[in-house]
């Protein structure tokens, strides 16, 4: 489910414990909508913000940023960030940063001009976390402190996220995180439960002289008002150089049951990866477009 911007404002002046996210977390299903690979299987230095225990793809040192922006007519814009490091064989660390806007809120009185100023609305998100690899097992956590501003009303709160990734075999993945998790281990709306499987149908065939893999997913979504949303999603690989995942994922909103496609690509050149991505709008309300660049810092 991802809520328009002026139905999660309508609930921001309730007050959520400390141990909670603010209400307007459920911002962050619109970002995550523009993935077209399932949350739980993501990967790089931006992979823990949905999943703490993420495969990564290199050890050493990585950073990544994405820029998030939709259609005017959800208008919302934010970015994501990541810094992750090895430490030792099986431990990385991590650093997570997000905020996302809500655009073009203005001021009015009962005349037709608008009024001085504009209305900030905005959630953000910091976090540190780790995760432990024992073989063909990650398992991870990320402790995210998150804010949120509407006009003069101000709300923060804390979550603690868990995650595991197994891979029995190299062709084969399987992962599950939380997301939003209340510390208190409340029931909370804006808390997402993620899943997803993986498998290398192609492995290692050619295409002239480059190596070439095709992959296929499942991902579930469960929400704690019992929404359940499915994913399918298909991914083709050149080599480490190129790759176009390709999904539809049946999103539940309003009462309603829907299949939303998206599309994204990487580019990576030498350390650098750039990301290029666009999701459909559930119902019409607009596109939802992700450009991110990663580098390996150090290896």
């Amino acid at each position: 489910m991802r809520p328009t911007p002026f139905l999660i404002l309508s609930t921001l002046c309730t007050a959520p414990a400390m141990g909670q996210a603010p209400e307007s977390a459920g911002l962050w299903r619109i970002a995550t909508g523009s993935l077209a690979v399932p949350p739980a299987l993501q990967s790089g230095p931006l992979a823990p913000t949905w999943n703490p225990a993420a495969g990564l793809e290199s050890r050493g040192v990585a950073a990544g940023l994405q820029i998030v922006h939709t259609s005017n007519v959800v208008g919302i814009s934010g970015f994501v960030g990541g810094l992750t490091a090895s430490v030792g064989q099986r431990a990385v660390l991590g650093f997570v940063l997000g905020r996302l806007d809500v655009r073009d809120l203005i001021r009015t009185t009962t005349s037709p001009h608008t009024a001085a100023g504009s209305i900030p609305v905005y959630t953000q998100y910091a976090g540190v976390g780790g995760q432990l690899s024992w073989k063909t097992v990650n398992v991870g956590t990320l402790f995210r402190l998150n804010n949120e501003r509407f006009d003069v009303i101000r709300e923060t709160g804390a979550t603690l996220d868990f995650g595991v990734s197994w891979r029995p075999a190299r062709r084969f993945q399987i992962a599950a995180a939380t997301h939003f998790l209340p510390i208190n281990f409340s029931k909370q709306e804006t808390t997402d439960y993620y899943a997803g499987i993986d498998y290398l149908v192609i492995r290692s065939a050619h295409i002239g002289t480059v190596e070439s893999q095709v992959a296929v997913r499942y991902g579930l979504t469960y929400r704690s008002h019992d929404a359940l949303e499915h994913s399918l999603s298909t991914g083709i690989f050149l080599g480490s150089y190129f790759g176009l995942n390709a999904a539809l994922t049946r999103e539940a909103a309003y009462g309603r049951h829907e299949w939303r496609p998206a599309l994204s690509l990487f580019l990576r050149i030498g350390n650098y990866e750039v990301d290029f991505a666009r999701s459909s709008g559930l119902n019409d309300l607009g596109a939802t477009y992700r450009v991110g660049l990663s580098i390996a810092l150090a290896g």
